[in-house]
């Protein structure tokens, strides 16, 4: 059983708040969250937290329904922006920059901090055209042999290249549904960005489908920074470096995933875990 002091749900700012919830910070971090809280309208979604992304690393966030785990991803490329009634406070920096301020595009941001949905949205167009629309709008290339090499190696790296090679000029939205979102995948490092957020991609897709993204995102880590949210806690394990765990729009705990899977400090944690709740 824990300790009293370790049940303790009673959170606040600082450094109080940051020994409380574990290390939010990393060795080597890509993204900084700093005091981040989110309103919607007159809820309070997210509510006061800190938390680093990693250089090369998975970071994985769990939590019940409605914690507000995919509230806080969508905070990293400015996605809320897009709710009128969403207000979001605090910092957030992607390297040094604020990626809140207020002359910053978000459109480049969002070439950098690419996002992978819960359910596969591919273009209405080919499979070539869905690889090739992102550094074609930002000018990544200059020739079409550029721009063929650049399809092929986002296929490669999205582990679809063999089994669509062949079919380029056929439409995206014609693959099963474990190829398209490979295929969402391979569109967002297209554009080589720095961050990928990943907002439970395999909650719609079967078990075989699952294991294949599951190596990819192992594989992806080697060149990017990945952030994901599920509700499989089986696959935080499986795929990630450090795991947070948010309950009613607060970080109530993070650190390395093998311990926060066999040794957490927080009742609420283990309650979860241990499938008490949730």
């Amino acid at each position: 059983m824990l300790t009293e002091a370790r049940r303790n749900n009673d959170f606040s700012a600082g450094d109080d708040f940051v020994s409380k919830v574990g290390t939010i910070t990393s060795e080597n971090p890509r993204m900084t969250a700093r005091g981040v809280d989110v309103h919607y309208g007159n809820k309070h979604a997210i509510n006061n937290v800190s938390l680093d992304v990693g250089e090369n690393e998975v970071l994985a966030m769990i939590g019940p329904s409605g914690c507000g785990k995919s509230t806080f991803l969508r905070c990293l490329n400015r996605m809320n922006d897009t709710i009128d009634i969403c207000q979001v406070s605090g910092e957030i920096k992607l390297g040094e920059q604020d990626i809140y301020d207020k002359d910053l595009d978000v459109v480049p941001l969002r070439s950098q901090v690419g996002m992978v949905f819960q359910k596969p949205n591919p273009f209405p167009k080919s499979i070539y055209d869905n690889i090739a629309y992102g550094p074609r709008i930002h000018g990544l290339v200059s020739s079409k042999s550029e721009l063929d090499e650049l399809v092929e190696t986002s296929l490669r790296r999205a582990g679809l290249w063999e089994e669509v090679k062949d079919d380029l000029d056929k439409p995206g939205t014609g693959l099963s549904g474990g190829q398209q979102q490979r295929l969402c995948i391979a569109r967002t490092i297209a554009v080589s960005p720095e961050v990928i957020l990943m907002d439970e991609p395999c909650s719609a897709l079967d078990p075989i489908a699952t294991a294949k993204i599951e190596e990819l995102i192992d594989e992806l880590r080697e060149n990017y920074t990945i952030a994901i949210v599920t509700h499989s806690m089986q696959q935080a394990a499986r795929v990630s470096q450090r795991t947070a765990y948010f309950h009613l729009g607060k970080l109530i705990e993070v650190g390395n995933t093998d311990d926060i899977f066999t040794n957490p400090k927080h009742q609420l944690t283990e309650d979860y875990i241990t499938g008490r709740f949730g």
